[in-house]
């Protein structure tokens, strides 16, 4: 019978919801019920009359009025009858439960199934495998949203180890800094505290401890602001608003007259229209791009503005030496760097920060003409 349970729900149950399905399988049941409680009643009637039907060689009327059944053929008549009778009801019951049973096999047990497996494996971490069970009923609402929940659980993880990934590096990197100016404040007050043993502390020896322990304590200080800084990044909410995409421009213009001293060229290359943007993050992205520019360029910076479909684009490039191979690999890391000839600083770490979370990102790159350029990406809605 499995290839008739296999028939019928290909073809009618899994193209229906669950109560469509249950009626379809009672029907079938039905139609079983009443087909066999038929063939039933026609067995026994058939039989009935060949037990009651006299002897054929005394087939005359008064031979036939006069007979007489046997006890045992009495007998087998009520078994049959009590059979006509009550077929139907054993049947019924036969039919329900066969019904019932396949129903909950096929349509229940196989899904529950399925689901159940696939929420072990959520469970264990394990988010590589798709949640599907191809029907037309409320079980495959279910999957799909347990699906939709295993892809969001896998890019929480996948955001989270990034995090976790980053903050890894920013820790690695802080540490590697604080040891510097803490070995400076040590080796000073060691050498402090031997001259005043020895009294051979002069103002000036003093003097040029005290400063150096004056700078270090200052980069300790740079250290905790830069820390409490990429937190408030990271708590930043996002705020669009429905604005002409040009004000972006004109907050361009606004930065060339307040810095004169490079020449920075404006190139657009985008239709006049609206879009939902934070213009306060962008601009902020911008600022962090142009300082970095005007710091290392020898007289032009170019920045551009293009739009490919819904991603704002912004490049900056200057004329300066450009970016270092180092550089180039970890240039948006939180280093804390006071040498003026590195691109390095917290200006693309906030900028790679911000885009990020205006659904974007941050690439950096020497241009083939020398130079350094920086991309911005920033996904819009309409």
């Amino acid at each position: 019978m499995d290839w008739l349970e296999d028939t019928i729900d290909r073809l009618f149950a899994r193209k229906s919801s669950l109560d469509q399905s249950l009626i379809l399988y009672l029907f079938i049941g039905v139609l079983a019920v009443v087909f066999a409680t038929l063939i039933t009643v026609s067995i026994c009637v058939s039989w009935e009359r060949l037990i009651l039907m006299p002897d054929a060689q005394d087939s005359h009327f008064w031979a036939y009025l006069s007979w007489v059944p046997s006890k045992k053929s009495l007998l087998s008549i009520r078994i049959l009858e009590f059979i006509r009778h009550y077929a139907v009801f054993v049947y019924g019951f036969l039919g329900i439960y066969f019904a019932t049973t396949v129903f909950y096999r096929k349509r229940i047990l196989q899904p529950i199934t399925i689901l159940e497996k696939s929420i072990e494996q959520i469970e264990q971490g394990n988010y590589q495998h798709p949640i599907y069970y191809n029907t037309y009923d409320e079980f495959e609402k279910t999957s799909a949203g347990l699906d939709h929940l295993r892809v969001t659980l896998q890019e929480n993880q996948k955001k989270l180890h990034e995090l976790y990934h980053d903050q890894k590096k920013v820790n690695a990197a802080f540490s590697h800094d604080l040891r510097t100016p803490l070995a400076t404040i040590q080796n000073n007050l060691e050498l402090m505290e031997a001259y005043f043993e020895q009294d051979r502390l002069s103002p000036e020896t003093f003097d040029k401890a005290a400063g150096k322990i004056k700078n270090s304590i200052n980069r300790l200080t740079s250290f905790s602001e830069t820390m409490q800084q990429l937190q408030k990044l990271e708590d930043r909410p996002l705020h669009k608003t429905v604005l002409p995409l040009n004000q972006i421009e004109e907050h361009l213009l606004e930065l060339r007259q307040h810095r004169p001293e490079k020449d920075l060229q404006i190139i657009k290359e985008y239709p006049k229209i609206t879009a939902s943007y934070d213009s306060d993050l962008i601009n902020e992205v911008i600022e962090n791009l142009l300082n970095n520019a005007y710091r290392f360029a020898k007289n032009t910076i170019n920045i551009t503005i293009t739009l490919q479909e819904k991603l704002l684009i912004i490049y900056v490039k200057d004329d300066g030496p450009g970016f270092s191979k180092k550089e180039l690999l970890t240039a948006t890391e939180p280093y804390y760097s006071q040498n003026k000839n590195s691109h390095f600083g917290l200006g693309l770490t906030i900028a790679e920060a911000l885009s990020q979370k205006h659904g974007g990102n941050l690439k950096i790159a020497n241009s083939i003409d020398g130079g350094a350029i920086v991309s911005a990406v920033f996904a819009l809605n309409d």
